[in-house]
């Protein structure tokens, strides 16, 4: 990415959590609500950071974005924040899910980099495939946005293979393997709260 590029910083907190028990944005995890630990890490990347969300938060951290399609997921998330990006004069998103309490900044920061002059850049899993809920995309991929919208297959990982998207190697990351732990059930969140002790108090405490 050059030097000059500006990208907003996105936090989808959009699910259901029909498999959680309930909306999860808020649900805490290491003290803090789950979507205010995501801005809190964009916050050390980016300097404007927003909320995509169909649902009302009751205390949000940052600027709410309403989802433009509804029922489209983590695609309509990004179609959104891609849109409100390019009216605000951003040239793209760094986007990231309010469910992967684990993220830290320095990964963040280096699926920014990788970004450089292409279209989308995600990071590797430790057991292959990519992580599309901690990325960033330019506003130039909005048209292949649209045509997947209006596809069966709505998935990040569809519209990333689209763009041709770059990938961030998991060796390169230097993070643990439950990195990309994402917070689907009550089991899932015990495993974050075990896993959240190790990690440093900035990230585990910070409020905005």
């Amino acid at each position: 990415m050059s030097a000059c590029a500006r990208l907003l910083g996105a936090v989808l907190a959009g699910g259901e959590g029909r498999r959680f028990g309930g909306p999860k944005p808020e649900a805490r995890v290491g003290g803090v609500p789950m979507v205010e630990r995501a801005v809190n890490v964009l916050r050390e990347v980016v300097d404007d950071v927003v909320i995509v969300s169909a649902r009302p938060l009751s205390s949000p951290p940052a600027p709410v974005v309403a989802d433009r399609v509804a029922g489209a997921g983590p695609l309509g998330g990004l179609d959104a924040a891609l849109r409100h990006a390019r009216e605000r004069g951003f040239e793209g998103v760094l986007l990231l899910a309010c469910d992967l309490p684990l993220l830290t900044p320095s990964l963040v920061r280096r699926v920014r980099a990788t970004l450089g002059d292409g279209s989308a850049a995600a990071p590797e899993r430790s057991a292959g495939g990519i992580e599309p809920l901690c990325s960033a995309w330019r506003v130039s991929v909005l048209d292949a946005v649209e045509r997947r919208l209006g596809q069966e297959d709505r998935s990040l990982h569809a519209l990333f293979r689209d763009v041709a998207g770059r990938v961030v190697p998991f060796a390169a990351l230097g993070e643990r393997a439950d990195v990309f732990l994402n917070v689907n059930t009550p089991d899932d969140h015990a495993r974050a709260e075990d896993s959240l002790r190790g990690l440093p108090p900035t990230v585990r405490r910070r409020r905005v």
